[in-house]
């Protein structure tokens, strides 16, 4: 809603925060994770139509969340396409204001552990792009349980894990 308090004629500031890391892998093969709630799915669009128009054949699975299914579902046909062509290989989605509980796409991760850490171990690549605030830091303690969930471990493994991911830029945030 910040747009619409300028008047036509008042100048904006705005600035651009490059990100040099956040980009595909490599390796087209590389399985990728993408959790994107709101508005930080954007990104997820333009790397699954990349892979797509590219005959790339590493499998894409996102993660996308917002208030309410029926007015916050971004690009909702777009991605059951890609569901349906194959170049989205999975999608989970979580619709916070929908129910009496609120579900975050965080608990769509912890629910789907099991895939989530079979996708680790081939290698993926986990992006996630979204609010700073809250979300990804509730987002990146539930790949966290996951770890150490899925692989019978303590949490000094799983912190271990995941920074060696990061080491290996396989774990990146565009967050803000």
């Amino acid at each position: 809603h910040y747009l619409t308090e300028f008047q036509e004629g008042e100048k904006l500031a705005v600035y651009l925060k490059e990100n040099n890391h956040f980009r595909l892998p490599e390796n087209s093969d590389t399985p990728i994770i993408m959790v994107g709630p709101g508005t930080g799915v954007a990104p997820f669009r333009a790397f699954v139509q990349h892979r797509q128009a590219l005959g790339q054949s590493g499998k894409n699975w996102l993660f996308f969340g917002h208030q309410y299914f029926h007015n916050d579902f971004l690009y909702q046909l777009e991605w059951q396409k890609h569901l349906t062509t194959g170049a989205l290989n999975r999608l989970d989605v979580a619709f916070s204001r929908d129910q009496a509980e609120k579900n975050y796409v965080q608990h769509r991760i912890s629910e789907n552990a099991r895939d989530v850490y079979d996708w680790m171990e081939q290698g993926a690549a986990i992006y996630i792009c979204g609010d700073a605030t809250h979300m990804a830091k509730d987002v990146e303690d539930s790949f966290l349980q996951v770890i150490q969930s899925e692989s019978a471990k303590d949490r000094d493994f799983a912190k271990t894990y995941l920074s060696q991911m990061k080491a290996q830029k396989r774990f990146l945030k565009d967050v803000y």
